[in-house]
């Protein structure tokens, strides 16, 4: 497998976290992968290979999609080859490259067409014809830039603040960090729906579970109950509820199904 990396020029990194491409040959044994919420908005490009993204919708998407920030798990499957570019925009970061409402956008995989129209078409066949990954990641470059609306950018520097303070801290007090930069805690609310499709609730409780399973994956069941209150959950139950909401496992379930593969989450 061939996994890399790459950073976006500068003007598109206040909004693109960054590019990545994944290469694979499975074979003909069907793999399947349960991504769980994490915050992240991903446009994916599937250059080589068939996939099959299932939520509370199926879609079989053949060439590229718009996966928006969710709150429930995602089942991918596929086999055979695959060659994959990504586009990871951060929580805020998809709104300046959109003309629909960015709520329809939350929990939900996109045929990349419906959001994009024929400028989709006009990446992907870029895509196909580049020779090389530098020259790749350099016309997503060109291509993206031409997209942003200015006039919904304005906003931008506040909400990449309050998205990561809250990433730091997601249990915080929403009220309290919306007293701190001067707003009532309905602006805040709206004015990050308006940008993100979710509230700052909402998205703290992902990057709470974000930070839970990742402490689940690497630490002890004891070690993991001594971080809960740590992490913001009133008790074992609520941490067991939480993480069953965002992950459609208990906490057990996951830690069982994650040592038994190797290709999850």
């Amino acid at each position: 497998m061939k996994f890399e990396i790459v950073q976006p020029t500068k003007l598109l990194r206040p909004w693109i976290e960054c590019y990545w491409n994944v290469q694979l040959d499975t074979g003909a044994k069907p793999k399947n992968e349960v991504i769980l919420p994490n915050g992240k908005i991903e446009m994916i490009f599937a250059l080589e290979g068939n996939y099959q993204v299932v939520n509370r919708r199926t879609h079989k998407m053949k060439h590229a999609w718009l996966s928006g920030i969710h709150h429930e798990p995602l089942e991918i499957h596929y086999n055979g080859k695959s060659n994959l570019i990504g586009i990871r925009f951060y929580p805020h970061g998809i709104f300046p490259f959109l003309h629909v409402p960015i709520q329809e956008t939350v929990n939900q995989v996109e045929n990349l067409y419906a959001v994009w129209d024929v400028f989709y078409e006009e990446i992907f066949e870029t895509l196909c014809m580049l020779k090389g990954q530098k020259n790749t990641y350099i016309a997503l470059d060109q291509l993206l830039l031409r997209k942003i609306t200015e006039r919904k950018t304005s906003h931008h520097q506040v909400l990449a603040n309050i998205v990561e303070q809250i990433r730091m801290n997601p249990q915080q007090s929403i009220p309290k960090l919306a007293a701190s930069i001067g707003f009532t805690q309905r602006h805040l609310n709206r004015l990050f729906k308006d940008h993100t499709g979710i509230t700052p609730k909402l998205l703290s409780q992902i990057f709470r579970f974000e930070k839970a399973f990742s402490y689940l994956h690497s630490q002890s069941e004891e070690e993991v109950a001594d971080i809960i209150s740590t992490l913001g959950y009133y008790d074992q139950s609520h941490f067991n509820k939480e993480f069953k909401r965002f992950s459609g496992m208990t906490p057990l379930e996951y830690k069982q199904r994650a040592i038994e593969s190797s290709n999850f989450l």
